[in-house]
């Protein structure tokens, strides 16, 4: 037994330590993906529902600006449907409000989610 089988285990240490790392660096890039899509999706509703408690308008996230565009709420074409002209039935209000708020709650229980997924997964990875 020379040298050889030494070197041999160094390089294999080597390529076990650096499939480490890049679990890592996967891991930190899938929960930076999920900790991005609730800051644009589910930060927004709270911000607006912030907005609209301290006006006293629950409306506030659906009606059009002063300048005529819209809030983060309804601003793109598949949040168009939540858009209003005007105040309307308080049915309406509650059904705009739910959607947010279950889309909100998801958002924010799928990050810790993930990351406990995430160690999981560099757990199993580490062996």
């Amino acid at each position: 037994m020379g040298t050889e089988d030494y070197a041999g285990i160094d390089e294999f240490v080597l390529l076990i330590w650096g499939l480490r790392v890049l679990l890592v660096i996967l891991g930190s890039v899938l929960f930076g993906v999920f900790l991005g899509s609730w800051w644009l999706i589910a930060r927004p509703v709270f911000t607006e529902a912030l907005r609209a408690k301290a006006a006293q308008n629950w409306w506030l996230p659906f009606l059009p600006r002063a300048d005529g565009s819209w809030g983060p709420l309804t601003s793109n074409r598949w949040w168009a449907v939540f858009r209003a002209q005007q105040p309307t039935t308080r049915r309406a209000l509650v059904v705009r409000w739910a959607f947010w708020a279950y889309v909100a709650l998801v958002f924010t229980l799928m990050v810790p989610y993930a990351g406990c997924q995430i160690v999981r997964l560099l757990s199993l990875g580490w062996v």
